[in-house]
């Protein structure tokens, strides 16, 4: 895969919590970084796909709101 180079900018107390985490895992701040996007990114597909399917289930079911979502599930 073909890398390309940007910059960030991050609070200086940010980025030595970053540095910390980093050479805890053994890796290099840019490798940290890069896994941490990526994970992000799966995580919001996946949970794109889990509203995706409530959203279709709830349209089923007839619920049109949170409301209807709460009161179903504390009953």
């Amino acid at each position: 895969m073909a890398t390309k180079t940007f910059n960030l900018s991050f609070p200086a107390e940010l980025l030595k919590i970053l540095d910390s985490y980093a050479k805890s895992e053994f890796s290099s701040r840019s490798e940290y970084i890069k896994k941490a996007v990526i994970n992000q990114l799966k995580t919001e597909t996946a949970l794109k796909l889990v509203f995706d399917r409530a959203n279709k289930k709830g349209k089923r079911l007839g619920i049109k709101s949170e409301e209807q979502v709460y009161k179903m599930i504390s009953e």
